[in-house]
């Protein structure tokens, strides 16, 4: 296993509540102040078993809830060494939904925890999980067309939303109001980082 330097921070939350926006932000955030950072996406739909996972998304496919969650966390171990490569590299590395996506969503599919985060371990862990929470009726207008199947299940994303908000609680996960509109919700994201770093003996 690569050395790991960097910090690694997973920004999760439901779909349309802002991940990519936020974590774009902060990337750039921390960049101005000069601190090495890295980035990744999940899923990532260029892989073998990324492409796989957006054809279930799409309708294309019908798996069981078991087998969507292996599958995404099978595309998180095809990144391994990437991600690896990059903590070694970067003082910190973003990570636009993370492991606790899988234990969120999965759990709301009504699988057991334990089950979920086996698949995950021997992964990376974060450092720090920041969740971005909004309530799903207030997110739907954001993607009224090209939803995929988890996107368009309003039943799904509550669930979701449930389950983060409670794994957050029991496991320290920091939850911000992304309803407070791109530049609160920025500054909220960068106070929790900004905590982080100055824990380990870094600063901005």
């Amino acid at each position: 296993m690569t050395p790991k330097k960097g910090l690694l921070v997973a920004v999760e939350g439901i779909d349309a509540v802002g991940k990519r926006t936020q974590s774009s932000i902060l990337e750039a955030w921390l960049r101005s102040r000069g601190l090495a950072t890295g980035a990744m996406s999940f899923p990532d739909y260029e892989t073998a078993i990324g492409r796989e996972i957006r054809k279930f998304l799409m309708g294309e496919r019908a798996y069981p809830h078991e087998v969507r969650h292996i599958l995404f966390a099978a595309n998180r171990w095809e990144k391994k060494a990437a991600l690896e490569g990059l903590l070694s590299s970067c003082d910190m590395v973003i990570v636009n939904r993370y492991s606790e996506s899988n234990l969120a969503y999965g759990t709301a599919n009504g699988l057991p925890m334990d089950w979920l985060a086996g698949l995950e371990s021997g992964l990376p862990k974060s450092d720090l999980v920041v969740v971005l929470d909004a309530p799903p009726k207030d997110l739907f207008r954001r993607r009224a067309l090209n939803k995929d199947r988890n996107e368009s299940n309003r039943g799904l994303q509550e669930g979701a939303r449930e389950a983060y908000l409670k794994l957050a609680k029991d496991l320290g996960w920091k939850v911000v109001d992304a309803g407070q509109g791109i530049e609160p919700t920025g500054q909220a994201v960068s106070s929790a980082v900004s905590q982080l770093l100055a824990a380990s003996g870094r600063t901005v």
